[in-house]
Formats: structure tokens, sequence, C-alpha cells
């Protein structure tokens, strides 16, 4: 079997022979060039440029032969790669590799070849350049020697062949890639004149190649990105090789994106290489962060709370702004923090406070906590910590991370519910004690009774809980029935007496207050009832009513026993005045002391009958009820002094203050005469003074009746207040002493005060008051 050669390097070499790209393709002139010159140089009318592959030989260029390729196993040329020199056969019938060969013993009559490798600059042989001739000849050595330029210059061509491939296949490439990039892709000048745009490019901005071509971009930038856009092209134009910046595009539909460009000049020709990104998803994605960030700080700050974490390696701690803003502190370095954050927990929580940590660090447990800070201003805030421990990979806690929260508000709001949850409690025992509670549903059925509803009901818990009180205690009547329920199921609170039926049969009263409990519809879902029993007071008042309607009879029978008493008494005496007078008037010639004894007799028979009135009038007070009506008290006094008051011997004085005033005008014109009677009567000065003075208190009308007479010694002012007191004897002033009496008692009964400033020979003033 015959064995043909291979070279020791036949892989690389094929592999480096394929990367020409050359086998199979259309023919060159710059090839056919080269072997019509090895032709003629080497005077053979056969010239070949022949690569070798695996199985064949292929001519890239041919002269004097039609074929386009040999099979490699009999071409001469598969010798010719296996060295560096020319390899020649100058007789090949004689040579015992070629002298059957049918190239030899056939077509196309081979006789003489002689071929040059074409060896690449890496070193490997890719073929070779032969001239072939019908007759046995050789080369000289200049023929040898241009054989070897020429197949140097193939190689030349393949070499250059394939850099135009390689740069072919380059531009196509990124070609390409320009093409089916999702980056924006153009090119442009420094006046912003767009050359060529990518398919992205329209893609993104909606607009054709033929309306962004010739177009400037700068008809496209967000005008507030303007004068940015302007400097940072600027930049180019100055010089600078390369800029990265951040502008918004105008889409065709109107809306806006932002692009991150990434721009470079061509130093020769001016032009503007630019890659655009859009990054709107990620201008939102990152505002949606900052505002996700500004949230939880918002949320945190609202929330009152903090985060923390101490690395126990490096000991550093590291506090957020809520964190801070709790405490109350500006930033500090981590070295100072820890020592700052220990000295405002309360010294009574600090041990607590190591305790849960060194806890968490041994069983790497996570932990709660509560203490407190003192600030610098010592106010105390409440702070709840929650911590977590971290592992390493050899199960070692190396760091703490938490959260901390001012929980002062709502410890003091939970001392305060305490509190209040105690009073309650307490308002509650003593309703307990004091008070009949009941609770009912929104349907009326008993769900609490305490124990004094049992007591005054005579029912046990078992036999109320659960029942209709009206069909167990009611005394309900359907109109009654009808109020409460309108009342209490609108939302109202509903206040009154009722009647109750005990379980024994007997009665009892209770003055209740019925309160409905609302949901958040603002409907009642339960009613609470509050009373008290007032079964005694209901007694008292029937009681009362009794003796009041018996006391009205007998005052009855006392107006007209007081009438016909006075009425009998009045008539006898009336009798003796009239007899008297006749008796002067029948005996006028009477000695001077009979005249004088008849006089002192009508006198007194005129103070008997005085003080018969007085005292019907003093009995009459408060009992007969008159119409109140306003009164002009100036005028009232000018026509008491008027009446009462002689025209000589006495000066009177009314201050112009005084109101009008709604009231019972006989009541003080009562008072009124009787005081300034009293003034007239006791006077004993040349001339008397008389003054009324006026005074607006708070809640009362306040009056004094003053006067310069002989006053009253202290020891007098109470008495001279009582029925039928006097302090000078009747005969020397007359005087019924019932007077200042029925002034007391008017006073009093109208819900004022009398009472007397003087002292005796120093005059007298009688100060009183009338509620406004």
């Amino acid at each position: 079997m015959k064995i043909y050669p291979t070279p020791t390097n036949e892989t690389e070499r094929l592999k480096a022979l394929k990367a020409y790209s050359v086998l199979d393709t259309l023919s060159e002139k710059e090839y056919d060039a080269i072997t019509q010159l090895a032709s003629y140089i080497c005077d053979t009318p056969i010239a070949l440029v022949s690569l070798i592959d695996e199985e064949r030989q292929w001519f890239k260029s041919t002269v004097g032969l039609e074929a386009s390729e040999t099979p490699r196993n009999i071409s001469f040329c598969q010798y010719t790669i296996m060295g560096d020199d020319i390899f020649e056969v100058a007789n090949a019938l004689e040579s015992e590799l070629f002298s059957e060969n049918p190239l030899v013993t056939g077509n196309p009559d081979i006789r003489f070849y002689a071929g040059a490798p074409l060896r690449n600059k890496e070193g490997y042989n890719l073929g070779s350049l032969c001239v072939i001739d019908t007759k046995a000849r050789s080369l000289t050595d200049d023929q040898k020697k241009a054989l070897q330029l020429l197949a140097a210059q193939v190689v030349s061509l393949l070499d250059l062949r394939k850099k135009n491939s390689d740069f072919l296949d380059s531009q196509k490439e990124l070609d390409n890639f320009i093409e089916l990039s999702v980056d924006l892709v153009c090119i442009a000048n420094v006046d912003g004149m767009l050359y060529k745009v990518n398919p992205a490019f329209t893609t993104v901005l909606g607009y054709s190649k033929e309306e962004l071509a010739g177009s400037s971009f700068m008809n496209l930038v967000h005008p507030d990105d303007l004068a940015m856009t302007f400097k940072e092209v600027e930049k180019l134009a100055q010089g600078e090789m390369s800029i990265s910046f951040e502008n918004r595009y105008r889409c065709k539909n109107g809306d806006y994106i932002v692009l991150s460009w990434n721009t470079s000049p061509n130093p020769v020709t001016g032009n503007l290489y630019c890659i655009a990104r859009n990054i709107t998803k990620e201008k939102i994605a990152e505002q949606n962060l900052i505002d996700g960030n500004n949230l939880l700080e918002e949320s945190q700050r609202i929330a009152k709370i903090g985060s923390w974490k101490f690395n126990l390696t490096t000991n550093d701690l590291v506090w957020s702004d809520g964190h801070y803003r709790i405490f109350e502190m500006d930033k500090l370095p981590s070295n100072e923090l820890y020592k700052t954050y220990r000295d405002l927990v309360h010294k009574d929580d600090l041990i607590k406070l190591d305790k849960v940590n060194e806890k968490a660090l041994k069983t790497g447990e996570n932990f709660k906590v509560k203490y407190r800070i003192v600030l610098p201003n010592e106010r105390i805030k409440h702070i709840l910590e929650i911590g977590q421990p971290f592992k390493n990979e050899k199960g070692e806690v190396i760091e703490l991370k938490g959260i901390i929260q001012d929980i002062t508000e709502i410890t003091v709001a939970e001392r305060e519910i305490t509190q209040k949850t105690k009073e309650i409690k307490d308002i509650r025992s003593a309703l307990d004690e004091s008070a009949i509670v009941s609770i009912s549903d929104q349907n009326g059925l008993l769900t609490f009774v305490n124990d004094n509803f049992c007591t005054v009901s005579k029912y046990s818990h078992n036999e109320l809980i659960g029942r209709d009180q009206r069909t167990i205690t009611g005394y309900f009547s359907k109109d009654g029935t009808k109020e409460i329920l309108n009342t209490i199921v609108q939302g109202n609170v509903w206040k009154g007496e009722i009647k109750n039926s005990a379980k024994d049969g007997s009665s009892y009263w209770e003055k209740m207050t019925i309160v409905p409990f609302l949901d958040e519809m603002n409907k009642p879902y339960q009613y609470i009832s509050i009373s008290t029993d007032i079964s005694d007071q209901k007694n008292a008042e029937e009681n009362l009513t009794d003796a009041l309607v018996s006391l009205e009879k007998k005052n009855k029978e006392l107006d007209e026993f007081a009438y016909v008493v006075s009425h009998d008494l009045k008539a006898p005496l009336r009798a003796i005045n009239n007899l008297s007078e006749w008796i002067v008037e029948d005996m006028p010639n009477m000695p001077q002391d009979v005249i004088s004894n008849f006089d002192l007799l009508r006198g007194r028979v005129l103070r008997m009958e005085n003080l018969i009135n007085g005292v019907l009038e003093y009995a009459r007070i408060g009992r007969i009820a008159l119409e109140k009506e306003d009164i002009d008290l100036k005028e009232l006094l000018d026509q008491i002094i008027d009446s009462i008051v002689p025209k000589e011997g006495f000066e009177i004085k009314v201050s112009d203050n005084f109101p009008v005033i709604e009231s019972e005008k006989i009541l003080l014109q009562q008072v009124f005469s009787n005081l300034i009677s009293n003034a007239v009567k006791y006077s004993n000065k040349p001339v008397g003074e008389i003054e009324c003075i006026y005074e607006s208190l708070p809640d009362y009308h306040q009056f004094t009746i003053k006067d310069n007479g002989p006053g009253i010694a202290e020891e007098y002012h109470e008495k001279i207040f009582k029925v039928f007191q006097t302090i000078e004897a009747r005969d020397v002033k007359e005087s019924t002493g019932v007077g200042l009496s029925i002034v007391k008692k008017i006073v009093e009964e109208k819900g004022g005060t009398i009472h007397i400033e003087s002292q005796e020979n120093k005059g007298c003033s009688f100060i009183f008051t009338f509620p406004k």
C-alpha cells in the first residue's frame, strides 16, 4: 500500500488554510497576473496557484490548464508542502514517485514540475505556486528565485485578502451588532445633526429613520435639559474624548424618556459616536426607591421608630436617623456613640438592659426589652427595643440588629388607662353599693344585674338574666313604654321615674337613667340602666301631698276664722270709739281730765284695731300668691314719702340709681312704708333726716333706709323684729310692735336678708336685700 506524505502540523495547517476563506472562490486578476508572470519567467505552458485541503488540491489561478482541482493523492504539490524549498521534478517518466501517475501517463502529460511552497507568517504551507511543462527540463537559479518571490507575493495576497475579509466580517458583525442592539446608537455632528441611527433609535422614540436623518437631536431634548446638553456637547467640541450624561428625549407620542449617553468624537471628522440606553424604568425604580425610603423614614418618624446595629467584632454602633431623632441627638462617630447611649439610659434600667444583651449573646435568641432614657433637660422617655443576634459560620454571635420605638405616649396612656380602669372599678363598686344597675342587649333582654337589683326586685340573678325586665318587674303603660323605646332606640338618654313590681307582689319606685351604647354605625347595641330606689321619697311625697291638702284646708279655715275674729273684735271697738265720740260731742263742758281720758280711750281703740290688722297681715304673708309686675322703685318711694313724711321738719334724700325691677309691688310697698314710717315716728331731731340708698350686688338688690334719729342699742337689734316687741312704752310712742316683724317676714320669704347698723343716739340704718 502506497503511503502519501502529510505534514506533521496537518491539522493546524488545514485550520490556517480555512481561516483565509479562499477555497472555491472566484478567480481574481491579482492571482491570475502572478501565474501568468510565473509562466512567462519559467517559460512553461502551465502555471498554477494550488491550495491543498484534506482531499484535493484546488486551483485559485491557472494558466494553460482548464481543470479547477485534482485529487490530493495524485498531486505533485502534496510533496511541495512537505518542505521549505522549491520541489522540482526534471523528468516525471524517470521518477519513481510519478512515472505511473495518471497526470504523467495521461492528460496533461506532465514531464516537468517545479513548485514553491506558499508559506504564511505562522509557518504553515498552504499550497504551492507551480510551473509545469510537457517536456523534461529544469529551472535556472534565477527562475527558481523568481518563483519563490512570486510565491511570497501570493501569500501576501492571501494575507491581504484575509485582512480584508476579517475587516468585512468585523464590519458586518459590527453592523449586525448595531442593528440588533437594544441601545440607541447614532452618528451626529457637534451641531446636533443626526447622520445615522440604528433601529433601536426609531423603535424607542417612535420616529422613522427618514424623520430623524438630517434633523437636530436638540429638537428632541426636554427644554429643561437643553442647557446641560449644550454644555456636554461643547466639551466634546473642545477635545474631550469621552463624556457620559443623562437627559430626557421626547418620543413621537409626546412622552419623555430618560436616556443615559456615552459619547466620543472622531478627531478627524469631528463626528460624534453616541450610544444611549433607555433608563426610564430604572429612573422610575430609583425614584420609587427614594420615595419608598422617604416613606419609610416618614413612617418611622410618625411611628417613632428607629433602627440600629452593633458589630461585636469592631464594637461599631450604627443608628438610623429615626434612632437619633428619638434620642434627640446629633449624629456622632461610632466610637463615641456607644458611651453616649449608655450615659442616657436610666441607671436603674442599665443593669436590666445588660442582662438581656448578655442572654441574647449567649443563647442567640431574639430579645425584647423596655427601658427609660433621661434626656439632658431631665425629661424621661420610655423605649421599647427589639433585637436579633446574627451568627457567623462557626455559630458565634458577631452582630446585633434591631429596632427601637418611643413608647412614652403609649406608656403614659397605659398608666392613665390603668388609673381610669381603677376609677371605673371604684365607680362600679360605688354604684353597686348605692345604685340599682342593669345592662340589656339591643332586644331588651337583661345580660347583667347587680345585687341591689336582686334585693329590691326580690328576684335571683338566674331568674333575671336573659329575661325582658318589662315582663317580670314593669308597671309600664303602653304609652310609657313607647316613649322610652322611641328615646333610647334613637341613641338618646332617657331619664324618668318608674314604678316596678317585686317578685312578692309589692311595688317599688325607681328614679332611672337609661344610657344607650352605640356601635360604629351609631346604632344602640346595649343599654345600661342606673337607678335609685325612691320608694321612701314617693311615700313621703304622697304623705306631703296629703299634708299640704290638709294644711291648705286648715289655712282656709284659719283665714275664715281670722276674718270672723277680726270682724267680731273690730265691731265692739268701733262701737266704743263711736260712743266715746258721741259723749264728747253731747257733753262739751266736761272737765279737761275727762276729755283727756276719752282721747286716751279712742287712742287705745285705734291701737287695738291696728294691732288686729297687723296680725292679719303678718299671718297672710307667704300664703297668698301675688302677681309680679315691673316696679319703678324711685316712683314708688316718692309716693310713700309724699303720703307718710310731713312736709316740714324732715329732709328726704333718695338715690338716683333706684332701678325698675319685677316683683310683688304690695310687698315692697309694705317694707318701705314700715321702715320710713318708723324713721318719722321715732325722729327726735328738730330736722329729721331720712336717706334712701340703693346698691346692686351680684345676685341681689340691696336697699338702705337711714335716719338721724335716736338710734337703737345693739342689744335690741334682734328683738325689734319679733312680734309685739317695742323699745319704748306704747304710752310714749304709739306702736303695735308688728311692723318690723312684717318687714322681716316679707324679706325672708322672698329669699333676702335684713339687719340693722346702729348705735344709740347715732341714728339707724335698716339694710335689706331682694333677689334679682
